[in-house]
């Protein structure tokens, strides 16, 4: 049975616990479907909060605050606002009305019809509290078979951030970092996987941020950030005072852990200022303190140490940079320390399995953030079969489950005249907008976006007017987007199979095809007037750039640790960057001379330099503006300041010289969702 309906532009599918809209497809809790269900039974009229309550939580005993947030919870799904709302209205001191257009998927051609339908509507919302959300079998052996893709619940995803979730051992409570309602101070709170009770554990006026679980999930060990320090505290979950249990290093950064005996607290921390960090223990009994670590001189330092479930081992990132990231681990019993992953990459978070065979972690190789999954055992690693994006800090619990946050920066296009010196944002999509690139005669834009939870090509006139989707794309990721020199084609890469390809399409849409037929990982395509291709290709555990050839054979230009190729408008240099050192550099294609141009310009911002001719425009990210880099004087010069951050996502920028326009993406609103995975069996 077919229980779709719409309201208003959404498609709202209730077996499928779904919302969609413009391609944008978003999971909704099975309490918000059946409390929206209720509302669109009747339409217009409205509702007391105490019908509410009763006809949504049942004999559960809630409060006005429940169905506060739970409104607040909806709205946010359905992007609407209580101050000028087009889909909830709030009736002060009554309840609340559904104020949207409601449009049924079957032909309604009388009253006792459309009451029949609605009939069937709510009975389905009715089983919805009955329903056990996606339970996971992930492969352990890596196999080449396809594996089905799982969508995750969200567990809190009020109007403001959530951040740093904790799921308990038993996989039964999520505790997370929060701002609360009124957004004036971040807390611990905890929820009751399942249900719709939150309890706030910590209030006192400074900052409790990064929750752990006691092994037995009895209590909660959290910072508290005071009067420039870090000290933890912990505290019993069923309630009780709050004990301190000991002060951070004076150097430390970033998070901690609990050894399984908790006996031990891991740390990362400096002998003196401007040291690499390096990983110490210390005895919660007697304050001893133990080094593990000693990173050389050349990275940043050892951050987020992790106790193994048995506690024989702990692994940390090794970060030489925030594009240049590793994970290792280290056997407490001999001291014996290992590499685990090779990439360069940002890695965002890890958690060890539930058998302490395999680490999951949060890493951006295929450009947003994902969870992936190595085995310890081989080496061998691979993408989780989640169904979503920007997934940071996953934590698993002893029964194989998961929590982590979902970043949901909404991301737009925006463009700066250089003229006027005016900007103006398109607002074509609510989500992502990625990778604008204007076409070679400056009249469309190509970029992307989702549709249905895929990333696809979409191309628009100057100003997003007339956006259409060209593309089909069924891989996880694309990205790096192009146009071709004739204005026929867009070049980019994509993720699929384990593998990223070099691709292309036609502008007007059709079939992808493939640029080459490498096995190696190849990204960021562009192609020079003679024909030929430049990219950037991943060799060993380091990043060059090849290409083509101009008979189509394929010839190495650089060695040395090379990403992201540019190239200049009259054809005779490539500017790039580097995964692991800061700066932007040139290489003359006719006498093959390396240049340090920009010795500030951070690899983060891969995607957000362009070239002119005359020099460079580019972010510059200690200064938080648009820049521009003359090759004569060799001195930047400042454009402008935009009014929101930018992102790390892709391309960001990019020039039009008919136009005389920056195009450039910006995160205008910033919020991130706790999310929980079911998986039936444990690693």
């Amino acid at each position: 049975m077919d229980n779709t309906f719409y309201l208003e532009d959404w498609k709202v599918e209730p077996s499928l616990l779904r919302l969609s809209r413009l391609g944008q497809a978003k999971q909704v809790e099975p309490l918000l479907m059946s409390l929206l269900l209720y509302l669109v039974k009747s339409p217009g009229q409205v509702i007391p909060k105490a019908e509410l309550r009763a006809a949504v939580w049942g004999e559960v005993i809630v409060t006005d605050n429940v169905l506060t947030k739970a409104i607040s919870s909806l709205r946010k799904l359905l992007e609407d606002n209580s101050i000028n709302p087009r889909y909830i209205e709030t009736i002060s001191k009554k309840g609340y009305r559904l104020i949207a257009e409601v449009k049924l998927s079957v032909p309604t051609n009388n009253k006792a019809e459309r009451a029949s339908v609605w009939q069937r509507l709510l009975l389905g919302s009715g089983m919805l509290s009955l329903l056990v959300i996606g339970s996971i079998l992930l492969s352990t052996d890596f196999s080449s078979s396809a594996l089905s893709i799982y969508h995750p619940t969200p567990l809190a995803n009020a109007s403001s951030t959530e951040y740093w979730p904790a799921i308990s051992p038993d996989g039964k409570f999520v505790a997370y970092g929060w701002q609360g309602d009124e957004q004036d101070n971040w807390d611990i709170y905890v929820k009751q996987i399942g249900s719709s009770t939150t309890k706030r554990i910590t209030r006192n006026p400074a900052t409790e941020l990064r929750a752990k679980w006691s092994p037995d999930g009895s209590h909660l060990y959290y910072l508290r950030y005071a009067k420039g320090e870090a000290t933890i505290f912990k505290q019993p979950l069923l309630g009780g005072e709050e004990v301190q249990v000991l002060k951070a290093p004076r150097y430390s950064s970033g998070d901690f852990n609990i050894s399984p005996d908790e006996k031990w607290i891991s740390f990362n921390d400096r002998e003196k200022p401007g040291d690499p960090a390096r990983i110490k223990l210390i005895s919660i009994e007697s304050g001893e303190a133990k080094w593990l670590t000693q990173p050389a001189s050349s990275f940043k330092g050892d951050i987020h140490p992790t106790f193994s479930r048995d506690g024989a081992q702990l692994a940390f990132i090794r970060e030489r940079n925030p594009t240049s990231m590793q994970l290792w681990r280290i056997n407490l019993q001999n001291g014996k320390l290992k590499q685990v992953t090779q990439a360069h990459q940002s890695i965002n978070g890890f958690s060890w399995s539930a058998n302490d065979r395999h680490l999951f972690y949060s890493g951006d190789q295929t450009g947003l953030y994902k969870i992936w999954e190595i085995n310890l055992h081989n080496g061998n690693s691979q993408l989780s079969p989640i169904g979503d994006y920007q997934m940071v800090m996953p934590r698993v619990a002893n029964d194989g489950s998961m929590v982590y946050a979902r970043m949901k920066d909404d991301v737009n296009i925006w463009t700066y005249d250089l003229h006027t010196k005016q900007t103006k944002s398109w607002r074509t999509h609510h989500g992502l907008e990625l990778n604008p690139s204007i076409s070679p005669d400056g009249q469309q834009v190509s970029f992307t976006a989702i549709v249905q939870g895929k990333f696809q090509i979409w191309v628009a006139q100057l100003d997003g007017s007339a956006a259409r989707p060209i593309t089909q794309y069924n891989g996880e990721y694309l990205d790096g987007v192009r146009w071709s020199v004739d204005g026929t084609a867009l070049l980019f890469h994509g993720y699929q199979d384990g593998k990223i390809r070099l691709l292309k399409v036609d502008a007007l849409g059709g079939p992808i095809r493939p640029i080459g037929d490498a096995q190696q990982d190849q990204t960021l395509p562009i192609q020079a007037r003679d024909g030929q291709f430049f990219y950037s290709q991943k060799t060993g555990q380091h990043w060059e750039i090849w290409n083509t050839g101009k008979q189509g054979a394929k010839s190495k230009v650089i060695s040395n640790n090379a990403f992201a190729p540019q190239i200049s408008p009259d054809q005779s240099t490539l500017f790039y960057c580097r995964k692991d050192e800061i700066g932007l550099w040139s290489f003359d294609l006719n006498t093959e001379r390396e240049q340090l141009l920009i010795t500030d310009f951070h690899p983060m911002y891969w995607g957000a330099f362009c070239p002119t001719s005359e020099g460079l425009y580019y972010w510059d990210a200690r200064q938080k503006q648009f820049s521009h880099y003359h090759l004569k004087s060799q001195r930047s010069k400042a454009i402008f300041k935009p009014s929101g951050r930018i992102p790390r996502l892709g391309i960001t920028l990019h020039y039009s010289s008919q136009q005389n326009l920056l195009i450039f993406t910006q995160v205008d609103q910033h919020d991130a969702d706790i999310m929980l995975v079911a998986e039936r069996n444990s690693m």
